[in-house]
């Protein structure tokens, strides 16, 4: 090696830090809409009754507003808790899809980092992972879903503190929980390349739209179920050909 010429672990090093950044400023435009989300999810825990305590663990250790929003009517009809756990199990059957997406990039990572991985990993990082990798080869793949993963989770669960902080302050209307779920939809349409992802869009939506009415949200549990179960049918088909 020639005097002065970098260290083959240091330029591993600054390919990651590199690749980390990517990520964050990847899912920097929708920040304002998961803090939105965010925000709206964490007022929502405490106007249903939780307290403090239970509303801060409920923000860390779920870390998903789909599951918490789903079980929160559960919560202030006081279910039982299998029904609780199952309801918040269903809501977020999507990330069986997700996790083989992710499991090419995550093969090769020892178990604690793989699972740490598919924890943090939500629908902004993997759809701007998916989006990178479209566009060519990523070599610091991982580094780069942390990156995003760090930038979405700092926003979600600052925002939801927030929220649960200072929700005997804050207003809670329906106007912003709409501003989160309009950024749902800049979030998952990248996340909609091949047939299985439409397939699954298509069917969640014309059975939630068929079951609107349905008491206790069960409408949205048979649209996710309905959703994975095309996406699966539609990816197995592919397969046999």
């Amino acid at each position: 090696m020639q005097p002065g010429a970098p260290r083959p672990g240091s330029r591993r090093h600054a390919a990651r830090r590199a690749a980390f950044g990517a990520g964050f400023r990847a899912v920097a435009a929708t920040l304002p809409g998961m803090a939105a989300w965010g925000l709206a999810t964490g007022i929502a825990m405490v106007k249903v009754g939780l307290e403090l305590l239970p509303a801060l663990w409920m923000t860390f250790a779920v870390y998903s507003g789909t599951s918490q929003l789903a079980v929160l009517p559960l919560l202030g009809a006081a279910v039982a808790v299998p029904t609780l756990l199952l309801t918040a199990l269903v809501a977020n059957l999507r990330f069986v899809v997700y996790s083989a997406a992710l499991a090419p990039h995550l093969r090769r990572l020892p178990l604690r980092w793989r699972l740490a991985s598919g924890f943090v990993t939500i629908d902004g990082p993997l759809a701007a992972l998916m989006q990178r990798r479209r566009q060519g080869p990523l070599v610091q793949r991982v580094a780069f879903l942390w990156g995003a993963n760090v930038a979405t989770g700092l926003t979600w669960t600052g925002a939801s503190v927030v929220g649960i902080v200072l929700a005997d302050q804050l207003p809670y209307g329906p106007e912003l929980a709409y501003l989160g779920v309009l950024a749902l939809f800049g979030i998952a349409l990248p996340l909609l390349a091949g047939r299985p992802a439409w397939a699954a869009a298509l069917a969640s939506a014309v059975v939630g739209l068929a079951t609107l009415d349905w008491p206790q949200r069960m409408g949205t549990v048979l649209a996710v179920l309905a959703g994975v179960a095309a996406a699966l049918w539609v990816g197995r088909e592919r397969v046999a050909r």
